[in-house]
């Protein structure tokens, strides 16, 4: 019997990483032979690894933090994502002997989102709170839908600003502008689409959990809400937006989407999402009550 395709993510650390959690479910739901694994990889050891990887015969691999930008130089091609958005998550060893970087973190993120609301940044006013990786990435995929205007708030206010030059010279006809935390009453006002990309709300410390990014009266009834926060699945700012009447997509679509879209650059097929998703639910559920 041969053995399983190898796939596998680097990150260091690397024991908190659910990614195994979805790509082994896919894969056995699927009934194809590819086994997922988790590495710690040093950020030294980074270009080691890719290359012994790929001399093990791996199809590809998840790129995490703290890898994603350094291994842009392990690369011998990188999709127009990659180019804007600054990092690389997915990694695929070709048949040829090339490595190409993708992204399928903006990609991801928008394919929920479509399909939770059925609807589409394009010409939205967009509020994005946080200014790291995830935030660009989501930054860049709303400019090129053609939204509106695009709003970056963060808590500083000059890496905020950082962004938004850059969605504006990256991005032909994208508006972006920019500001510290403060006011975002006034920077909600009116917005179709509000993305969260710091921590706030997420699992680990009582009192960030509790914190929404964004007060709740400041939540437009008719927007879209969505949070890179995936542990807790219902967030502080999640539960305010639906509380207020928005619509709500959750971090844990956007992990499981962007994972898709990586399976899919490998393995040529679908991702069963759905049933992913639940996977991703209980192993969650599981983390959180302290099971796992």
């Amino acid at each position: 019997m041969p053995n399983p395709i190898p796939l596998g993510v680097f990150g260091y650390p690397a024991g908190h990483i659910l990614s195994p959690v979805l790509h082994n479910g896919a894969a056995e739901a699927l009934g194809v032979d590819y086994h997922y694994l988790a590495y710690e990889v040093r950020p030294e050891q980074i270009g080691e690894a890719v290359r012994g990887a790929q001399s093990m015969g791996f199809r590809g691999l998840t790129i995490t933090i703290p890898h994603k930008v350094a291994v842009t130089e392990f690369v011998d091609e990188m999709s127009e994502d990659v180019r804007l958005m600054g990092a690389v998550n997915t990694l695929v060893f070709e048949e040829d002997g090339r490595i190409v970087g993708h992204n399928t973190d903006g990609i991801g993120w928008l394919r929920f989102v479509e399909e939770t609301t059925g609807e589409y940044p394009k010409g939205k006013r967009c509020l994005v709170l946080g200014a790291g990786g995830a935030a660009r990435a989501i930054a860049v995929k709303i400019a090129q839908c053609g939204a509106e205007h695009l709003e970056i708030r963060n808590r500083t206010a000059e890496k905020a600003a950082e962004l938004a030059r850059f969605v504006e010279e990256s991005i032909p006809g994208a508006k972006a502008s920019s500001g510290g935390l403060e006011n975002l009453q006034e920077a909600a006002a009116g917005c179709g689409l509000i993305v969260n990309t710091t921590s706030q709300g997420m699992w680990g410390d009582a009192e960030r959990e509790a914190a929404s990014p964004i007060p709740e009266d400041a939540i437009p009834e008719s927007a879209i809400c969505s949070d890179a926060v995936y542990i807790p699945p219902d967030t502080a700012f999640l539960k305010a937006a639906e509380r207020r009447g928005a619509k709500t997509v959750r971090g844990t679509g956007w992990l499981v989407y962007q994972g898709a879209a990586s399976w899919k650059l490998w393995t040529g097929t679908d991702m069963p999402t759905d049933l992913v998703m639940q996977k991703l639910l209980d192993a969650l559920d599981k983390r959180i009550k302290g099971e796992d």
